[in-house]
């Protein structure tokens, strides 16, 4: 007690030597701690936060009664990102100035930011009585909703911000983005347009390249992607459209070229790794990704992405432990209904296991490895018209992968097609030229073909292919190729 009324003394002391420099900003002008605020002020346009705030608490020795001491209390606050202090002092200064127009706007805004959303929407109902069609009053207010995941509520209130300040291209850029969460992308394209045009900043580039990505415009979305690191190379999500275009394309070396050009700038972080390991499943990298998502667990323990993602990979190699901790709470999630699936193959359950591939390839279409799944669960079922319909959608899907058209040829050998054998192993030849498999396997297509049909050309090609697996270190069929070698010395000898 005697050290408080030791400081209030020194206070009222000093508070004669400032007195002349106080403002109409307080509403109580009797208070003696104005002058105190004063100083914090100009302290705070010095940017020497530490030492208003100690000014301001010395006011509080005075008197607690003064808003504007909580008001820039809770300014210093915000601008040091301590929303939770900030929001304590503000609310203070409401406490005792309900009609300050502006403190219910900061108010609602470091509620927001904290995540203290119901109070949040409470905080920007009052700024609203008070300061009806205010723009920033309105934008705040939508971003509340849009963290509660109220995205049609949102949008409405960024787009009267919008209608009240046609200037206001956050809640321009914000409404675009709700549209986008609700895909209403012709009207996100007709706002993102406009911003790209009048401000093209990496915000609104990024956006227009995210709802290119949407629309399965890729071109656009990587254009769009470039431009935003041109501004910014150090502008992370960027780098994640890159990944998921190129990962897509099934262009392998542009999209680790894409997230080592992120890892080398230093842009080391969970979601990197994650987004790597994303796009290393699309292009079949399974044990690339893994480690990618071993990764993330080294960077955050209780990453929820990376577990789910080493889950499915784990459901391939049928360890299923992982998996059974995680599905019941992430049933939508598309890597749990792949790995689900699994499950159901590996239990011979053709059926369920048919369901869930199909169901994840409509949640994501790009997850196209569940077309090979179904071949799998067709291929238990024996059913030829299934198992040769999403053979084709998984080539198709996957064009350059060659292994794709080797299992499809192992499966048409398997049923005596070896015309349509031949030809798939021709496609897959133009990828994987070397492929000790496939070259015998195209040489028992040949020999089988021509046994049936004696042709000089076939028998001289499948000679060599025979003779390129040979320097290759492996050949499994020595009979067959000293066989049609006679056959070819009684055409030389005719």
């Amino acid at each position: 007690m005697l050290n408080k009324l030791k400081n209030l003394y020194e206070n009222v002391k000093n508070i004669n030597n400032t007195v002349d420099d106080y403002t109409s900003d307080t509403i109580i002008q009797s208070l003696p701690t104005v002058a105190y605020v004063n100083k914090a002020k100009k302290l705070i346009e010095k940017k020497d936060y530490e030492s208003a705030i100690e000014v301001l608490k010395s006011a509080l020795d005075i008197s607690d009664k003064d808003p504007l001491v909580y008001k820039y209390l809770g300014k210093i606050s915000e601008i040091n990102h301590n929303f939770r202090d900030a929001y304590t002092y503000y609310k203070s200064c409401a406490e005792l100035n309900q009609n300050d127009k502006e403190i219910w706007l900061r108010l609602g805004m470091c509620y927001l930011y904290a995540d203290v959303l119901d109070e949040a929407l409470h905080a920007f109902e009052i700024a609203d009585k008070l300061s009806p069609m205010n723009t920033d009053v309105q934008t705040g207010w939508g971003m509340v909703y849009m963290k509660q995941k109220k995205y049609a509520l949102a949008k409405d209130k960024f787009n009267l911000a919008a209608q009240i300040s046609k200037y206001n291209f956050s809640a321009i850029l914000l409404s675009a983005v709700m549209e986008m969460r609700l895909e209403e992308y012709a009207i996100a394209e007709e706002k993102l347009g406009f911003l790209v045009k009048v401000a093209p900043n990496e915000g609104s580039l990024y956006e227009y390249s995210h709802l290119k990505l949407l629309q399965g415009k890729y071109d656009e979305a990587e254009k769009y992607a470039h431009s935003v690191l041109n501004l910014n190379k150090y502008m992370l999500p960027a780098y994640f459209i890159l990944g998921e275009v190129y990962s897509i394309r099934k262009d392998y070396e542009k999209t680790i070229e894409n997230f080592e050009t992120a890892q080398n700038l230093g842009l080391k972080n969970a979601n990197l790794y994650f987004e790597w390991g994303k796009a290393l499943i699309r292009l079949f990298k399974f044990e690339q990704a893994e480690v990618k998502f071993n990764k993330v667990l080294e960077i955050d323990e209780k990453n929820q992405d990376a577990k789910i993602g080493l889950a499915l990979l784990k459901s391939y190699k049928k360890d299923f432990a992982l998996l059974d901790d995680l599905k019941n709470t992430n049933q939508n999630n598309v890597y749990i209904m792949e790995g689900i699936g699994l499950e159901f193959l590996a239990n011979k359950d053709y059926e369920n296991a048919i369901d869930m591939f199909r169901k994840a390839l409509i949640k994501d279409r790009y997850q196209s490895y569940n077309y090979y799944n179904l071949v799998c669960a067709y291929r238990s079922l024996n059913n030829k018209y299934k198992i040769k319909e999403y053979f084709d959608k998984f080539t198709q899907n996957n064009p350059e992968y060659a292994q794709g058209y080797i299992d499809y040829a192992d499966w048409l050998i398997s049923i005596s097609d070896f015309d349509e054998a031949q030809r798939k192993l021709k496609k897959a030849q133009k990828y994987e030229p070397d492929n000790v498999q496939l070259l015998n396997m195209l040489f028992l297509t040949y020999y089988t073909l021509v046994k049936n049909n004696i042709c000089e050309y076939n028998i001289r090609e499948a000679i060599s292919i025979a003779q390129r697996a040979l320097e290759l270190g492996k050949f499994d069929y020595m009979p067959q190729k000293q066989e049609l070698e006679e056959i070819l010395k009684d055409f030389q000898g005719n």
